[in-house]
């Protein structure tokens, strides 16, 4: 099983921002990470970097399978910025 972390504490203020029906099924699909961090609608955007999408909003995050780790780098509405400094989200 996998840990869920957080990059930044930035993400969770974006949360707070999020509609609370949004904001529950962003929790369990993140919840569900724990068990499969690559599920078969997640799109690999960079090596070991996916976002999966639940309805406008998009969840990006790093798998680190040594460490058995997810870390959230960004849940945004999609938008021109959303996929805007993937790099820079895990530094």
């Amino acid at each position: 099983m996998y840990r869920i972390e957080a990059a930044r504490s930035r993400i969770k203020r974006e949360l707070k921002r999020i509609p609370e029906m949004n904001r529950t099924r962003i929790a369990a699909a993140v919840a569900e990470l724990r068990n499969q961090p690559r599920p078969p609608d997640a799109i690999q955007l960079e090596p070991n970097v996916y976002r999966i999408r639940i309805g406008d909003y998009r969840i990006i995050y790093k798998v680190y399978d040594e460490d058995q780790l997810v870390l959230i780098g960004r849940v945004a509405r999609r938008g021109e910025d959303t996929y805007k400094g993937i790099g820079s989200l895990f530094d």
